[in-house]
């Protein structure tokens, strides 16, 4: 990533672009697209809509405002040659660089979306679409970042990212959010929790033992596991994490159907479970406890599920001390859950 301490005002005021016309020997590389601190100044600033902005499972960015110069300063260019592979400016340049005939530098800068926090990540990729032609953007696209691109005066000018093999577009001009974009990435996702306790008897053991049970949910469009899966249009992911621990005195082995297991109701109509099995891991303490963890998912219509009810059954292939088990609960009554 370009970072922003190789530009000059990242830690004071912004480096200065002014508009007006420039030469200089010193050129860049003709098709720069590259990321740069939050420092650089915006020359000629426009303000962009408050929409101008594009989520995905792994990022979070707003463009806030958009101008163009025929040049860049001299203190950009000196930093910009720190950067030389990536915008092709020699080490040693000083004066300012000229976009040349007919061409100009966009300016873009990125910042948060309000409410999210997002950290950066090398799994998001980006490019330019100029006119008709594509160019990939050096850098990790952010926020607290400037885009700069020297391009085909007047020329449309979109920013493409790429995430979980989902594109996602922005006009750097207008603002303008290309038809494929996620709304659900630009808002903190629905979320819930609960944790309680039961009383469990564990078949064969002389006494009972106490069951700790957390289970979280939250709705997602994309699923990260088993290389990751989007939901079909117009639907989410209902995802449901569950956890139970409890001790025995005999050695418990085997797995819990998660599809037998766990009965689901949203909005009051029941949600099929996922088959998933989950094993029953031993702790190394105490030497004598025991978790059961899993995660399962279900598809359902966007903006259906609000509150969520559930019972935690085990039901499976338990084994205590090498023979057939089984795990009562007692007193298992439905949970409830509210996402917001």
């Amino acid at each position: 990533m370009v970072a922003c301490a190789l530009l000059a005002g990242c830690g004071g005021e912004p480096v200065k672009v002014p508009a007006a016309a420039s030469s200089s020997q010193a050129s860049v590389a003709e098709e720069l697209a590259v990321v740069a601190g939050g420092g650089l100044a915006v020359p000629s600033a426009k303000q962009l809509p408050a929409g101008a902005a594009i989520g995905g499972p792994d990022y979070a960015v707003r463009l806030t405002e958009v101008g163009t110069a025929d040049h860049l300063e001299p203190a950009v260019v000196t930093q910009f040659g720190k950067m030389q592979s990536a915008t092709g400016v020699p080490r040693d340049a000083s004066g300012p660089i000229a976009a040349g005939q007919g061409k100009e530098f966009v300016f873009a800068r990125l910042a948060a979306v309000p409410g999210l926090e997002t950290q950066p990540s090398a799994v998001v990729k980006a490019r330019l679409r100029v006119g008709d032609k594509a160019r990939p953007v050096e850098g990790i696209v952010s926020p607290n970042s400037v885009l700069v691109a020297l391009v085909p005066a007047g020329a449309p000018v979109t920013l493409v990212v790429s995430d979980a093999d989902k594109d996602q577009s922005i006009d750097l001009r207008t603002g303008a959010v290309g038809p494929g974009a996620v709304a659900a990435y630009l808002k903190p996702r629905p979320y819930g929790e609960t944790s309680y306790k039961l009383v469990g008897q564990i078949s064969g053991e002389p006494q009972q033992t106490y069951v700790e049970i957390e289970v979280s949910a939250a709705l997602e469009p994309y699923d990260h596991r088993q290389q990751g899966t989007w939901a079909p249009a117009g639907h989410t992911w209902l995802r449901v994490w569950v956890e139970a621990k409890l001790t025995s005195i005999g050695v418990l082995d085997g797995t819990i159907d998660m599809r037998q297991s766990l009965q689901l109701t949203a909005n009051g109509k029941a949600v099929t479970v996922e088959a998933s099995q989950a094993d029953v891991v031993g702790e190394t303490v105490p030497t004598n406890g025991y978790t059961i963890r899993d995660e399962v998912r279900m598809e359902v219509a966007e903006g259906s599920v609000q509150t969520l009810t559930f019972r935690f059954e085990p039901k499976g292939a338990l084994t205590r001390a090498g023979k057939p088990a089984t795990l009562k609960l007692t007193g298992s009554a439905q949970q409830k859950i509210t996402l917001k």
